[in-house]
């Protein structure tokens, strides 16, 4: 067979090379943890394609081999080429009626919630974007006097709840608003609550509608490795694949905003009356600019796959002044020894056995 031959195209060498494409930068990305995705990487398609022509012509010579590479790999990969594309044109702002008209959980059943792209828990990030490393997210920390399995969530607009994963592409409840349908799975706005699941009748078929306020799950007791878990978080954003890889972490979603830049001013105001001195929305987000001056120190020795995904050096609460926490502590925000006592008293054994925290 002659060279022109050999590199002649068709539909199974462009499969092939597309296949030897996606694990080579799979692989890529797994270990270097790029930033962004830089087109120069397409140039991984011309050595690609060669290598590819030479498989394929060791296969002509099976004929079941190739036939098996094209229905069992082929057929997903198309698939998933063609998901990938589409998630990539997410609207930049999410429909009018993603809008929060009723509180998703009650908030006499919380703890604490933490401020958007605070340096608590973990890192969750915009994906490929030039946001500085922190928590893209809002955390709900149950009353520790409560089990977590007790807070319920509740639909926060009129729309439609998706089954638990793999239905919603991600861990916990998703919620999608009416406009979201008809809709792709991978670039409609959605509000994500980690750690939680759907009530049975909410996940078969993975699909339903709701109004807003109505019960529509509630949150894990335990976590994935049967410890006891300690609340939720709240995402807005888009999911996208592929997902970006950095400091050992996966990143899958893009867009990240915070839930208080869409709900309505009742909504807003049951925040104002549990939080002293919560004055504006503004208030629960910290500033790119600050973040970017202040950045985000993980622990001890730094982030890495045995820590996955790499947590935060958070320091204690009370060494800072109130307008530089990144935490809101309950009812007590602006209570030094309140907050020492809230970090204290964090399981329901402490109420039985530490005579401090039973008030």
């Amino acid at each position: 067979m002659n060279t022109k031959e050999l590199l002649k195209p068709n539909l199974d060498k462009i499969g092939i090379t597309i296949l030897l494409f996606l694990l080579t930068s799979f692989f890529f990305v797994l270990f270097t943890h790029p930033e962004t995705v830089q087109p120069v990487w397409l140039l991984l398609l011309i050595p690609s394609y060669p290598i590819s022509s030479l498989i394929y012509q060791s296969l002509t010579k099976r004929r079941l081999l190739l036939k098996v590479l094209r229905w069992i790999v082929f057929a997903p990969l198309s698939l998933l080429v063609l998901l990938s594309f589409v998630s990539q044109f997410a609207p930049d702002k999410p429909p009018k009626d993603f809008l929060i008209t009723h509180n998703f959980v009650d908030i006499s059943q919380t703890h604490r919630f933490s401020k958007y792209r605070a340096c608590v828990g973990h890192q969750t990030i915009d994906q490929y974007s030039d946001e500085p490393v922190s928590n893209m997210q809002h955390y709900i920390n149950a009353d520790p006097r409560i089990d977590p399995g007790q807070i319920k969530i509740f639909a926060p607009f009129d729309g439609y709840v998706l089954g638990d994963a793999p239905n919603t592409m991600v861990d916990g409840i998703t919620m999608i608003p009416k406009s979201g349908v008809p809709w792709w799975p991978f670039n409609q706005w959605r509000i994500n609550f980690p750690h939680t699941h759907v009530l049975p009748e909410f996940q078969d078929p993975p699909i339903h509608e709701v109004k807003a306020g109505d019960l529509i799950g509630y949150v894990n007791s335990l976590g994935r490795y049967g410890q006891r878990n300690f609340g939720t978080q709240v995402r807005v954003g888009v999911i996208a694949i592929p997902p970006m890889f950095k400091n050992g972490n996966g990143e899958p979603y893009k867009k990240l905003d915070s839930i208080f830049n869409y709900m309505t001013d009742d909504v807003f105001a049951q925040y104002q009356e549990a939080i002293p001195g919560l004055q504006s929305r503004e208030d629960m987000i910290i500033t790119k600019e600050y973040r970017l001056s202040h950045l985000c120190k993980f622990k001890e020795g730094g982030p890495s796959f045995s820590d996955n995904p790499p947590y935060f050096d958070t320091g204690p609460v009370e060494d800072l002044p109130v307008e530089e926490q990144d935490a809101y502590i309950g009812i007590r925000i602006d209570d030094i020894n309140g907050m020492s006592k809230a970090r204290m008293c964090d399981d329901p054994d402490d109420f039985a056995n530490n005579p401090e925290c039973s008030d």
